[in-house]
C-alpha cells in the first residue's frame, strides 16, 4: 500500500497494528486504544465548567458569613476563573515537557482535592477563597488537555463531532454538579463541595485511557519526517479567540440574570428559573450530540449560526410576557454553546504542534469573557438608561447579532470552516 509502514508487534502495545499513513497525516489508535481515549477526554471533561457548581450555595454561604455584600459572595463563582486562566496558558508550555497523561491527572487531583478542603475547612470566607483559588489551578490545568488530544488524534468530522461530544460532556458535567450541590446541601451547605469527587472517573479513565508519553507532538512527529524543524508560532487562532471571548460574555449572562427576569416579569414562581437554567443547559447537549450533522451541511457558517439562535433566544427571552416564550427563547440561546464552541476550538490544529497552547489560548478567551460578563449590566444601565432586566437581555441580543456579523467578516479572511 502506498505510504505504508511495516507492521510491527509489541506485546503490550496500543500500536500494534498497520498504520497507512501519508505525510501530513496522523498515526491512527487502534479500537479499544481509541475507545479508551475518547472515554478519557469525555470524562476529564466533566469539571470544566466546575465554577458553577457552587452557585446554589451562595445563599446559604451568605447566612452563614453575614456582613459580606452579595457581590464578595458571588465573586466565589468568579474567583476561580482568575488562576484558571493563568494555569491554562501554563499548561500549554508545561505539556512542551510533561506528559499530557501527568498534567490531566494532577489537575483532576488537584479540583477534587480543592472540593474536599473546602468541606473539611470552612470557617471563614477567606479560606473559602483559598480552595476556590485551589480549584481553579485544577481546572487550569486539566482543561486545555482534552480539546488538546482532539485537534493532535482526529482527523476532519471526526474531530468536529468528538470536539462537540467533549462540549456537551462539560455541559453534563455543570448539570450534574449543580444538581448534586443542591441536593448535598440538604445535609449543610459545606457538603455541596463535595460535588467535585466528579473527578474521580476522569482520574481514573485518564490513568488506563491515556499513554503516559502523550507529550504535545510537534511537525516531526505529525509529519514523519525526523528532518522536519518544528514551525515557529504564529497567533492564527486570534479571529477565534475573539468569538470565542465575546460569546462567552453575552453566553454567560443569560444563567446569571434568569433568576431576575422571571422575577421581575412575575412570569413564575422562583423555581422557575432553575427549570429554565436547566433546560438552556440541555438544549447546548442535545444539539452538541447531532453538531456533526449539522456542522456538515452549515460548514463555515456553524457558528454565525449559533449566534443568531443566541440572538434570536434572548430577544424572545427579554421581550416575552408568558412562560411560553421564555421556554422557548431559553432553549434557542442554549443551542448556540454547542454549535460555536466545537467550531473555535477545532482551529487549534491549524498551526501543528501548537495544538495545547492554541487550545489554552482559546480557553484562556473563554475564560476572560466569563470575567467581564457583570460590565453587561452597566454597559446596559449606560446606554439604555434602564435597570430592567429585560433590557439587559434586550442588549444581549443586539450585540449577539454584532457577533453574528463579526463571525462571517473574521471567517472571510481564514477561508475555513
Amino acid at each position: 500500500m502506498e505510504g505504508s509502514v511495516p507492521v510491527c508487534f509489541i506485546p503490550g502495545n496500543a500500536w500494534t497494528r498497520q498504520f497507512p499513513f501519508r505525510k501530513g497525516s496522523r498515526k491512527t489508535l487502534n479500537h479499544s486504544s481509541q475507545k479508551a481515549l475518547k472515554s478519557a477526554i469525555l470524562t476529564m471533561s466533566l469539571v470544566q465548567l466546575g465554577t458553577n457548581a457552587v452557585a446554589p450555595i451562595l445563599a446559604d454561604i451568605s447566612a452563614a458569613f453575614p456582613g459580606n455584600s452579595d457581590t464578595t459572595i458571588q465573586f466565589l463563582m468568579t474567583f476561580p476563573i482568575l488562576f484558571t486562566m493563568i494555569l491554562e496558558l501554563a499548561s500549554a508550555l508545561l505539556s512542551e515537557r510533561l506528559p499530557k497523561k501527568t498534567l490531566s491527572v494532577t489537575g483532576l487531583v488537584i479540583v477534587g482535592a480543592g472540593g474536599i478542603l473546602a468541606f473539611c475547612f470552612h470557617q471563614s470566607l477567606t479560606i473559602l477563597f483559598v480552595w476556590a483559588a485551589v480549584i481553579g489551578i485544577g481546572l487550569g490545568l486539566v482543561a486545555p488537555i482534552a480539546p488538546a488530544l482532539i485537534n493532535e488524534t482526529f482527523e476532519g468530522q471526526e474531530k468536529q463531532t468528538m470536539l462537540s461530544w467533549q462540549n456537551s460532556a462539560s455541559t453534563i458535567g455543570s448539570m450534574i454538579m449543580t444538581f448534586a450541590c443542591g441536593f448535598l446541601a440538604a445535609a449543610g451547605w459545606n457538603f455541596g463541595y463535595l460535588v467535585y469527587l466528579i473527578c474521580i472517573p476522569g482520574i481514573l479513565c485518564t490513568l488506563f485511557g491515556l499513554r503516559s508519553g502523550a507529550k504535545q507532538r510537534n511537525s516531526r512527529a505529525d509529519t514523519g519526517n525526523p528532518a522536519a524543524a518544528k514551525p515557529k508560532f504564529r497567533l492564527v487562532i486570534w479571529r477565534e479567540m475573539v468569538i470565542a471571548c465575546l460569546f462567552l460574555m453575552l453566553y454567560s449572562a443569560i444563567p446569571a440574570n434568569i433568576a431576575m427576569l422571571v422575577s421581575q416579569k412575575g412570569i413564575g414562581e422562583a423555581s422557575l428559573s432553575g427549570i429554565l437554567t436547566t433546560l438552556f443547559s440541555l438544549a447546548g447537549m442535545l444539539v452538541g450530540l447531532v453538531f456533526g450533522l449539522i456542522s456538515r451541511v452549515l460548514r463555515r457558517f456553524t457558528n454565525t449560526a449559533g449566534a443568531v439562535l443566541l440572538a434570536a433566544g434572548t430577544l424572545l427571552m427579554g421581550s416575552a410576557s408568558s412562560l411560553a416564550p421564555m421556554l422557548i427563547g431559553c432553549m434557542l440561546a442554549g443551542t448556540s454553546m454547542s454549535l460555536i464552541m466545537p467550531v473555535c476550538m477545532g482551529a487549534a490544529s491549524r498551526l501543528r504542534g501548537y495544538e495545547t497552547l492554541n487550545a489554552a489560548l482559546i480557553m484562556a478567551s473563554t475564560s476572560v469573557g466569563i470575567f467581564i460578563t457583570p460590565l453587561l449590566t452597566n454597559l446596559t444601565e449606560a446606554v439604555t438608561g434602564s435597570a430592567l432586566v429585560a433590557t439587559r437581555f434586550i442588549v444581549i441580543g443586539i450585540i449577539a447579532l454584532l457577533l453574528a456579523g463579526i463571525t462571517v467578516l473574521l471567517k472571510a479572511g481564514t477561508g475555513k470552516r
